[in-house]
């Protein structure tokens, strides 16, 4: 009976102790540097003229995702001269072997094929997928640049219109940005 107690324990502690943190909206990111479809790295902190960033977790064979392709373009347009430029990520961007369709070769095609104007960048390993909770793509994540990082200012829905031949009522993306313009 003690082994158990204590095996239970220490399987507590030792899960405890390397499970990885959830970021939540309020707290800061320190920064985000990942391989872009283009072959470089895009550092968020090299990017100087910036106030921020809209990150929007998506991947090339997502219906959602490629039903808001427009749309993510169209964020980019609207809010990077702004100073808020869209960056996309694919979550699954590196490992070509068990998500061949999702994988950087095709967000690749599909950044050429769809002309996006945003860097397109893999996550390795979930590594932000996970730090940022992602559980479905598209979601987007509004970051506020600080002193410290990246504010986390919103994660969640675009907006609330899925079909492309409605207009949304609630553009939750341009309502966080706004706020801080």
């Amino acid at each position: 009976m003690r082994k158990l107690i204590f095996t239970l324990c220490f399987v507590s502690l030792f899960s405890n102790l390397f499970a990885q943190q959830v970021l939540k909206v309020g707290q800061t990111l320190p920064n985000i540097a990942l391989l872009s479809t283009k072959g470089t790295v895009y550092d968020f902190n090299a990017q100087k003229n910036g106030k921020g960033f809209i990150v929007v977790f998506m991947t090339p064979t997502c219906d959602h995702c490629i039903m808001y392709e427009n749309r993510v373009m169209a964020l980019d347009k609207k809010y990077k001269t702004k100073g808020f430029p869209v960056v996309a990520i694919g979550p699954y961007g590196d490992n070509p072997i068990k998500y061949p369709l999702d994988a950087m070769p095709e967000m690749k095609k599909v950044a050429i094929k769809k002309g996006f104007t945003f860097p397109y960048l893999t996550d390795d390993n979930f590594r932000y997928t996970t730090l940022l909770g992602i559980k479905q793509t598209p979601t987007a994540v509004v970051l506020q640049k600080n002193a410290k990082g990246y504010l986390i200012k919103y994660i969640g829905r675009i907006d609330d219109e899925m079909d492309t031949k409605k207009v949304a009522k609630n553009k939750f993306v341009e309502q966080t940005v706004n706020k801080m313009l």
